[in-house]
């Protein structure tokens, strides 16, 4: 009879822990699933939990199908050496501190984030807590940071640069000119002279619309005139090395407000650029087309090798070029043009050729009629850093 009531209530204690055992489990799921964070439970290479936020960050359309994969398959192949090694930490029962990664989502798209590892308990075995963050709108907060301050730098010396050198420059110019007019005899050696002075000059007035935005003059344009007349001038130089030029307009006569003559600078500075990309000839097709309601899309496209992502990526970026002779300023310039415009600039690339997709509205009211044409370069870049950081 004792025996009986002793083992009643050991079973009783029994049921007791379970029950207790479960709620702490249920409580710990609660407690995950609704962490901002995104949140793994695993046991060796198996996922046994993750929680809603985990899911959408891996591109899942619920949780069963990150379940079904393994650890090792949302990892970088790069870090799978190291992620064995923190494994290890934890199952010893130590915690591991924040570490970069490179992780895989389910349509095998690769992003950064930051992975920290703590011993837990989960369903009654030893597992791991693995705690991790998206840090991809970090890394671009800090990549415009240390572009603004580099800008910010470039701009004051090119500023002081341009200055100085653009008064020599203009007597050297002054006296040349005077010069040839008495020598007749060695005009080839005066045209390479000249020649050489325009492109210093043309470098001052990159560097100086890099130091300070340009007044902009916003005035009705038809932009398939502006398209045509610097085809005109364009076909030439194209003509010479090979390359056709071809126009396809969908929009027929369509007005936009704008800065025609900087508007003009951008279409040459792309246009000699994808001439440039097709040293043995090619096509060039420029393809204007309404976009949504308010926005017309144009489209430049050659038949160029392409660049290789590396290099795509840098596309833009102050003083970077793969030219001999570029200044990597002309992108950068025609990028801070149409953005005074408000409107976006965006590059594809591949083997078959390079793409740049220019966006402009249409409705001329929507744009500031202001003297500078709206915010200048650092100004966009410290908003952009504030919508970055208000993001987070």
């Amino acid at each position: 009879m004792g025996s009986s009531i002793k083992a009643a209530n050991n079973g009783s204690i029994k049921t007791n822990i379970e029950e207790e055992l479960e709620k702490r489990e249920e409580s710990y799921r609660d407690l995950v699933d609704n962490s901002p964070d995104a949140v793994i439970i695993a046991y060796e290479d198996d996922i046994l939990f993750i929680n809603e936020t985990g899911a959408k960050l891996f591109g899942a359309s619920n949780k069963e199908e990150i379940q079904q994969k393994k650890i090792v398959d949302l990892i970088h192949p790069d870090y799978h050496v190291r992620i064995k090694e923190r494994v290890e930490i934890v199952t010893r029962g130590d915690a591991t501190d924040f570490f970069e990664y490179k992780l895989i989502r389910l349509d095998g798209t690769v992003f950064e984030a930051e992975v920290k590892g703590i011993p837990t308990i989960f369903q009654n075995k030893p597992a791991r807590h693995v705690i991790i963050r998206d840090i991809t709108d970090r890394k671009k907060t800090l990549e415009l940071l240390l572009n603004a301050e580099k800008l910010n730098v470039a701009g004051q010396l090119a500023a002081g640069i341009a200055h100085e050198v653009r008064n020599p420059l203009t007597a050297i110019k002054g006296f040349l000119q005077l010069i040839e007019t008495k020598l007749n005899d060695h005009k080839s050696y005066f045209d390479i002279i000249q020649s050489e002075i325009d492109r210093i000059e043309l470098i001052l007035s990159e560097l100086l619309i890099l130091a300070k935005p340009q007044d902009l003059k916003f005035e009705p344009v038809l932009l398939q005139t502006l398209i045509e007349d610097v085809k005109t001038l364009i076909d030439t130089q194209a003509i010479m090395n090979n390359v056709q030029i071809e126009f396809v307009n969908d929009c027929g006569k369509l007005i936009i407000n704008g800065d025609k003559n900087q508007l003009k600078q951008v279409l040459i500075n792309f246009l000699k650029n994808a001439i440039e990309a097709m040293p043995n000839g090619g096509v060039i097709t420029i393809e204007l087309k309404k976009h949504g309601f308010n926005q017309v899309k144009m489209l430049i496209k050659d038949t160029g090798s392409g660049m290789p992502q590396h290099v795509l990526k840098r596309v833009g970026e102050p003083f970077f070029t793969t030219k001999e002779s570029g200044t990597g300023l002309g992108i950068m310039n025609s990028k801070q043009i149409v953005e005074n415009h408000h409107g976006t600039v965006h590059f594809w690339s591949d083997e078959k050729g390079t793409l740049i997709e220019v966006i402009l509205p249409i409705n001329g009211d929507k744009i500031e009629r202001t003297k500078q044409g709206g915010e200048g370069f650092f100004e966009k870049v410290v908003n952009k850093i504030g919508r970055s950081f208000n993001k987070d």
